[in-house]
């Protein structure tokens, strides 16, 4: 619906709409983009229950107000509900990525890779591992065909160095919140 559209309806039901809509742009995953269909959405609520407005029970403001937070809430539980965390997905899942084993991908096609494992897990893991720096990414390559004292004695650097680097993965991890995705003796442990 345009400005314009709204003429004709109670002015109160798209006041408030507009002022929560506005409200919880920025939150929760919503864009600027979102604005005119969140208001749309919450001025249709409003309008479907303003038929049963008791100014016996309430005041018109409150009613409005507490039909369109409770949709807003609506909103928010199923935009949660049907997709990833939208604080950690910021890329495109149309973006193509360089996996050494297969060549060169779209995301998306990393969710239908295997299946025996969880395609979110790979998708996460495969962001972290494309912002690594050189030396922290040759680590991962190491330790993904041997274990840590393997690769310990095989790595070019010295052992202070290589615990500080695995330090360096294990935290990238932690803080990219997979801690639970992995068992505690897959992740490096604490040096």
């Amino acid at each position: 619906m345009n400005k314009n559209s709204y003429t004709g309806i109670n002015p109160a039901v798209v006041r408030i709409a507009k002022s929560a809509a506005r409200r919880v742009i920025g939150k929760y995953g919503l864009i600027e983009s979102d604005l005119p269909d969140l208001e749309q959405e919450l001025v249709t609520a409003g309008l479907k229950v303003i038929e049963r407005f008791d100014p016996e029970k309430s005041r018109e403001n409150t009613f409005i107000a507490r039909v369109v937070e409770s949709k807003i809430i609506d909103l928010i539980n199923q935009r949660q509900a049907e997709c990833r965390d939208w604080r950690k997905c910021r890329d495109s899942l149309n973006q193509t990525v360089t996996l050494p084993d297969i060549g060169v991908i779209e995301k998306i096609e990393m969710l239908e890779c295997e299946q025996n494992c969880d395609p979110l897990l790979i998708l996460d893991v495969t962001l972290i591992l494309e912002r690594l720096p050189p030396d922290l990414l040759e680590l991962c390559q190491v330790l993904k065909y041997c274990d840590r004292n393997e690769a310990l004695e095989g790595y070019p650097v010295s052992r202070s160095t290589f615990f500080r680097r695995l330090q360096a993965l294990r935290d990238i991890f932690l803080q990219a919140g997979l801690a639970e995705k992995f068992s505690l003796k897959t992740l490096p442990p604490l040096v």
